[in-house]
């Protein structure tokens, strides 16, 4: 199912996600919900996935006898409220929020009260050794913090349909930014002492050379996640404070191969 039109605006940058709120309440049909007033554990029942509330950017706020109050980015959204409501059987009342607020208290709910980057965080063990020490980067690299750090990325990208993961080192920070319809947005990134950790675990995955950071390279990585196969085109660049990465996430059940579904005219593909 297609992006509606709210969802739109904001990822083409026409509008930001308080114009978007703003435009629901000032039709006077809806009430604005603010981070805090987000509860910490999940008001919805088990029956309705995470993956379901995390693709039309839902989140319950209170359960009563008949009705339950949700927050939606687009509260006129009617597959959704029918789908609450055939999925509850309860009157489903709506209120709006901005996006990025329903996203990060969704990981609070569904992450006992932190975000799944949080919680991997928690088990991470980085010591002060050089990023010389190729074997010990190779150690760190395959611990599972790191690897459940860097599934989680993918992982994100794959449920947000994103077509290139940016990695980017920073002297104080590591930033990690999807683009989805060409629009580059911020998701949770692993902390800046695992960034040497983190990119390593990248390039091993696509079979490059953790020694060589002077140089760009470039790799490949197949991987199957989330009932899907992918190829991934990683390329690494060279940069003030290390390596940044870019991977382009390639859905091999969405790539169009023959010349009919290009909608080209037939005098051109009957002569292939």
């Amino acid at each position: 199912m297609g992006e509606n039109l709210p969802h739109l605006l904001v990822k083409l940058g026409l509008c930001s996600e308080s114009d978007v709120a703003d435009a629901f309440v000032e039709s006077g049909h809806y009430e604005r919900i603010t981070s805090d007033q987000y509860p910490l554990e999940p008001q919805l029942p088990q029956s309705i996935s995470l993956r379901f509330l995390k693709q039309f950017h839902i989140i319950g706020l209170a359960q009563h006898d008949n009705e339950i109050s949700v927050t939606m980015m687009d509260p006129e959204d009617q597959f959704v409220l029918d789908a609450l409501k055939l999925a509850t059987g309860k009157t489903i009342i709506a209120k709006v929020g901005l996006l990025s607020e329903i996203d990060t208290a969704l990981e609070v709910q569904y992450g006992e009260g932190r975000s799944q980057m949080d919680q991997i965080v928690d088990n991470l063990s980085m010591d002060d050794a050089g990023e010389e020490d190729l074997e010990h980067l190779k150690d760190l690299a395959s611990e599972a913090p790191v690897i459940k750090m860097v599934n989680l990325i993918m992982q994100r990208a794959i449920e947000t349909k994103a077509s290139d993961i940016h990695i980017e080192p920073f002297e104080q920070s590591l930033k990690v930014r999807l683009r989805i319809d060409g629009v580059l947005q911020e998701i949770d990134a692993p902390p800046v002492k695992s960034t040497a950790a983190v990119i390593s675990r990248i390039k091993i995955m696509a079979k490059l050379n953790i020694a060589e950071r002077r140089l760009p390279q470039d790799g490949r990585i197949k991987v199957q996640m989330l009932g899907k196969e992918l190829d991934l085109r990683v390329s690494t660049i060279p940069t003030m404070y290390g390596e940044s990465v870019v991977i382009r996430l390639l859905d091999k059940e969405n790539t169009v191969l023959d010349f009919a579904a290009l909608a080209l005219p037939v005098c051109i593909y009957n002569a292939f």
